[in-house]
């Protein structure tokens, strides 16, 4: 009787299954195909933003509101700064015509490029506070108008999506 070296097929197919198994496992723990889609989301609301933040630029101009300091449009109703939305609920956000899938937060403290005059708009997955803490850096923000010389500005922040 010759003695046998190697595997026999069948232990071949057992191990090829339990590496297979552990594959599936642990991809997604090294493949987070959530937060790429977080990332690329926020993208496309800064471009809805700015797009926004044009349209209503030309309703105050046709509307003769472009330099003053705060006023209201009616139809969709945006409080608007200079012509531009304001970093209200009842400013940029009536603009987009948001729905659930985003949160909003006033900035309500001065951390680091964040002022009163800042919101911040998040996936509506993602904790965020107004003292610009977030328990992952994954938020837009927007500042609105310093004047009439000055337009809002945009920022995607997605360090931590």
């Amino acid at each position: 009787m010759t003695q046998q070296k190697g595997f026999t097929l069948i232990e071949l197919i057992i191990v090829i299954v339990i590496l297979g198994i552990l594959a599936v496992t642990a991809a997604p723990r090294f493949f987070d195909f959530g937060s790429d889609a977080r990332a690329a989301t926020l993208g496309g609301l800064e471009s809805s933003v700015k797009g926004a933040m044009e349209i209503t630029y030309a309703r105050a101009l046709v509307a003769g509101e472009s330099e003053t300091a705060s006023v209201s449009l009616s139809n969709p109703a945006v409080d608007i700064v200079f012509g531009y939305p304001a970093a209200t609920a009842t400013g940029i956000m009536e603009a987009l015509a948001d729905d659930s899938d985003w949160g909003s937060v006033v900035a309500t403290a001065d951390v680091g490029a964040v002022t009163t005059d800042d919101l911040l708009i998040y996936p509506s997955d993602v904790s965020v506070t107004a003292t610009v803490s977030p328990d992952t850096e994954c938020y837009l923000i927007y500042t609105e108008a310093a004047d009439a010389s000055t337009p809002p500005s945009v920022e995607v922040v997605s360090t931590g999506c």
